[in-house]
């Protein structure tokens, strides 16, 4: 005959047992890759696997350019500092509201991308002109550049696959699908040459287009017009070990949008110049010829390839009582690379809040984002801010990130 255990006993053993569920969950619902800061860009990561439905709110900004700070793109770059070769400018920003449980997910979200990129010699001349400059006699520049703008919202559905089960060497494969409202569309293009001399001024040879759904042009295309279609997002995540995670990631693999009767401008421009007029602006007589049209217009949306890895350092390894996690990440967008360096560190003060500080630094555009982020019970928040300077205004690259996410 068994003995029967007393109720003390099976108090005891009931507590045993919350706990070590509690420590169980909590070990599952906090991997190191949930440790890594927020992405510049979108990033395809795992659904978090909750066993009740949770919602999470999160906005992210991010701009950047090569040539001027982001503030002073519309004026006078006077800081002017190109790369050599190809410059970019570029601007990210999104709103996503999202649902969750298990291995689903269901949400919305409005997003702006917006990304230019020309040959130093567009960006010179652009500059010569800001800055009313005489280039040196004998100048040529090539003036091929392009500029897309998208702003688009969304419907979203997402779900997770665990191909190989396990902290140990498992792997998840994540998919999403999102239909597509298309709130504005922005295309410009240049290609062509232009010189600069002394004697004669700027002459240029170039030929223009220009695409816009939300005016018109001589009567030419519907203002405000909106469109359609859909985007995919893919990510597959590697967990060597339980502390480490490897995360590849595709936002906008597979997209197409389609909006009707935009605004079209197509120009052949062929132009001399008589130096500066009275006011200190180039005074140049353009000999034109194109042709103002509706058109409807189908496009993707640029694909945003992301790699990211990190590991949670062992506490025997660290010099606090707390492990800290270390990362890296690389982001492709347009033929421009991100790459980042990346840690999270708990914070000793409040415990109970699991608070932890994030530093953020890329190598490209030079800068620097610091946060928290919080792991308070059952919400999950974040707050980071990103500056390529201590001066806003002179930033070339600025950015914020903020989430949460709440048990529902």
């Amino acid at each position: 005959m068994k003995p029967t255990p007393s109720p003390s006993q099976l108090l005891a053993g009931c507590a045993l047992l919350m706990l070590h569920s509690a420590e169980a969950w909590a070990e599952r619902d906090a991997p190191p890759w949930q440790a890594m800061p927020e992405a510049r860009l979108p990033e395809r990561l795992p659904i978090g696997a909750q066993a009740q439905w949770s919602v999470k709110a999160q906005a992210t900004q991010f701009e950047a350019s090569d040539a001027v700070p982001v503030r002073a793109l519309s004026g006078d770059w006077r800081h002017y500092g190109p790369r050599d070769g190809r410059n970019v400018a570029l601007q990210s920003a999104r709103l996503d509201l999202s649902a969750s449980k298990g291995p689903w997910e269901v949400g919305t979200a409005l997003r702006s991308d917006i990304l230019i990129s020309g040959e130093r010699g567009a960006f010179d001349v652009v500059h010569a002109y800001k800055q009313k400059l005489a280039p040196v006699s004998g100048s040529s520049f090539e003036l091929n550049s392009a500029a897309q703008g998208v702003i688009w919202t969304g419907l979203r559905g997402a779900r997770t696959w665990v191909l190989v089960p396990g902290a140990d060497h498992g792997v998840q494969f994540t998919a999403a699908v999102a239909l597509l409202s298309v709130r504005r569309v922005q295309l410009t293009s240049v290609d062509g040459t232009a010189g600069y001399k002394s004697a004669a001024g700027f002459n240029f040879n170039a030929q223009t287009v220009r695409q816009d759904s939300h005016v018109e042009f001589s009567g030419y295309g519907k203002p405000r017009t909106t469109g359609n279609g859909y985007t995919t997002d893919l990510g597959l995540l590697w967990q060597p070990t339980a502390r480490s995670f490897v995360n590849v990631s595709v936002s906008d693999a597979f997209s197409k949008l389609t909006v009707r009767s935009v605004a079209t401008e197509e120009i052949n421009a062929s132009s001399t110049t008589r130096l500066f007029d009275a006011s200190g602006y180039l005074d140049y007589r353009p000999l034109l010829n194109g042709r103002n049209s509706s058109q409807d217009l189908t496009l993707k949306l640029v694909r945003k390839w992301s790699l990211s890895a990190g590991v949670q350092l062992d506490e025997s390894e660290s010099k606090s009582t707390t492990a800290p996690t270390v990362g890296a990440r690389w982001e492709h967008i347009g033929g421009i690379d991100i790459p980042s360096l990346w840690a999270s560190t708990p914070l000793p003060v409040w415990p109970q809040a699991g608070l932890a500080l994030q530093v953020d630094a890329d190598t490209r555009f030079k800068s620097v984002g610091v946060g928290l982020s919080s792991r308070f019970d059952s919400v999950i928040g974040s707050l980071m801010l990103r500056s390529q300077s201590a001066s806003v205004g002179a930033s070339r690259a600025v950015g914020w990130q903020a989430a949460v996410n709440l048990p529902w």
